[in-house]
């Protein structure tokens, strides 16, 4: 649903990036513009099916699969693939920096929210902050009613069945929260 697009000094659009490119030139800027319509009725169908419908992610990942819809990368849609757009703050218009951090060379840190670096407002939302703000409501509600001790014991269930962790497996479990609020809730 969003595109990254290369602009000049003036502000001029000079063309869209691709997966993996970087401006070049010091004073061209890369911003957020909206993708091809269909990909933003997908991003807003997805908020409302799990706001208004009260769809899960995983329902409304069969859902997309069914009609024959793929992500940007040509994959098929999943629960976490889902969630993340639920939670991308881009799709509101908002842009955050400075998430992660690293020495030149060095292992990447996770930095906490009050070092982040906010932009409400970068560029044109695809969807409107009010469904914005109740998808992340609903996603606050769900993981705020498991206590420390519940989360824990459904890492405990998912490592039994798998034998390892990871944020990918957190997040297509459909019966525990994402790795996103293992990360908030224990910082990391």
């Amino acid at each position: 649903g969003l595109r990254r697009c290369l602009v000049d000094g003036a502000g001029a659009p000079k063309g869209e990036l691709s997966r993996g490119e970087q401006k070049s030139i010091h004073t061209d800027r890369v911003v957020r513009v909206h993708g091809p319509g269909e990909e933003i009725e997908t991003i807003r169908w997805i908020y409302r099916a799990f706001v208004e419908q009260d769809q899960t992610e995983r329902g409304i990942a069969d859902l997309l699969n069914a009609r024959g819809l793929r992500t940007d990368l040509g994959r098929l849609w999943t629960r976490g693939t889902v969630h993340q757009v639920l939670i991308n703050e881009k799709y509101a218009g908002d842009n955050v920096w400075n998430r992660v951090s690293s020495k030149l060379h060095g292992k990447p840190v996770r930095n906490g929210p009050d070092m982040w670096i906010r932009r409400d407002g970068a560029f044109e939302p695809v969807v409107e902050s009010l469904l914005f703000n109740a998808a992340q409501a609903v996603i606050r509600e769900r993981y705020q009613r498991l206590s420390d001790g519940e989360m824990l014991e459904a890492l405990r269930r998912l490592l039994g069945r798998h034998g390892y962790l990871s944020g990918i497996l957190i997040d297509e479990a459909e019966d525990m929260p994402s790795s996103g609020a293992y990360q908030s809730r224990f910082g990391g």
